[in-house]
């Protein structure tokens, strides 16, 4: 009896999700190579993400809730904030009500020059505004953000190895 010919593996056209993911690992090089080319000296990717941060959401969180909030651990972003506070883009402050915790505050400094980052990115902001419509952006939000939620789920300790959406 002839053996049967060994299966391959599933080309990746047939992972759906592989390709997800690919696309997704992609678009963030290439956004966050397009971001650096227009920090000023010794900015890092990171430390410009915290200034937005700010931006859109405003300043007084502790470092704590910083972390939890960019999902990154409390010693990267305490070393962010460290480098941040040295440039005199933002000011590590005792809390008033709770002299044992900091809040984060952004300085004119930091507006300033996150205000100047983003102006001098204005050519390919257009241009993105320019190749899409904001019906295409958000057509794929609600995909994006129910994946990001069951990743999240999925990733906590003591999660079941697989989730219901």
């Amino acid at each position: 009896m002839p053996t049967p010919a060994p299966r391959s593996a599933p080309a990746v056209q047939d992972q759906p999700y592989v390709e997800v993911f690919t696309e997704i690992g992609a678009i963030e090089h290439y956004l966050r190579a397009a971001v650096t080319k227009h920090l000023p000296e010794g900015m890092t990717h990171a430390q410009f993400e915290m200034l937005q941060w700010f931006m859109r959401y405003g300043d007084g969180q502790t470092p704590a809730e910083l972390a939890r909030m960019m999902l990154l651990t409390k010693g990267a972003i305490t070393n962010i904030l460290h480098k941040l506070e040295k440039m005199g883009f933002v000011a590590v402050l005792a809390d008033c009500d709770d002299g044992r915790k900091k809040r984060v505050k952004i300085t004119r400094a930091g507006l300033e020059t996150s205000n100047a980052i983003m102006k001098d990115m204005k050519a390919k902001t257009e241009a993105l505004r320019e190749g899409f419509t904001d019906d295409e952006f958000r057509a794929v939000t609600p995909f994006l953000k129910a994946l990001r939620v069951f990743l999240s789920e999925i990733s906590e300790l003591g999660a079941p190895a697989t989730a219901r959406r």
